[in-house]
């Protein structure tokens, strides 16, 4: 399990739709009098910025798609800084989240007296998943690194050029009929030509 974590971007995606859950779910919920109100995040400032965070995660941390199919996500300035950063900074809108997230729970939450709803815990929940992914994910081209040199002892064949220019057939083309030959005869087998002058 923790293998397929580490090729797929399985936390990466449960977290930033988990995120996105956490502002439209009601946040916090009370009743008064019979009377049930429901504040979700998604109406108030706070829900827009981590709105805004989650498309930041969604264009570091799935860029291939979003490339593939949306391209026009990258025609903006942000989105070209986006498009030709490193991958280490997908951390950048991850760390803004948490620290978004924890910073919300210290000035709302803390000395409140209003139950949380479902948006609280799937709010935690996506930040919880987004943290985990940046620590678990390895992308596959980082690990591959084709600037390595091959160590003696690995099990790579190392070919010789010498070798490799043996192995090259030597061919000839007829001056007369235009026909493919053997380097090693003298005369075509096509038309009967000389190659020797």
């Amino acid at each position: 399990m923790l293998e397929q974590l580490k090729k797929k971007r399985i936390l990466g995606a449960v977290g930033l739709v988990l995120l996105f859950l956490g502002t439209i779910l009601p946040y916090f919920q009370y009743s008064f009098f019979g009377y049930s109100v429901k504040i979700s995040l998604y109406n108030y400032l706070e829900g827009k910025i981590v709105i805004v965070l989650i498309v930041a995660n969604l264009l570091f941390i799935f860029r291939d798609f979003v490339e593939k199919y949306i391209p026009q996500m990258f025609h903006s300035t942000i989105g070209q800084k986006i498009k030709n950063a490193d991958s280490k900074m997908a951390m950048v809108p991850t760390i803004l989240i948490v620290v978004f997230v924890i910073i919300l729970f210290l000035r709302v939450d803390l000395g409140n007296s209003l139950n949380h709803g479902l948006g609280f815990f799937a709010l935690w929940l996506g930040v919880i998943c987004l943290v985990a992914h940046s620590f678990i994910y390895k992308n596959q081209n980082e690990v591959l690194n084709y600037d390595t040199p091959i160590s003696p002892n690995s099990n790579v064949p190392i070919i010789d050029q010498q070798q490799n220019m043996n192995n090259i057939p030597n061919i000839k083309y007829c001056p007369s009929c235009g026909s493919q030959c053997d380097g090693l005869v003298n005369n075509c087998p096509m038309c009967g030509k000389s190659f020797i002058n």
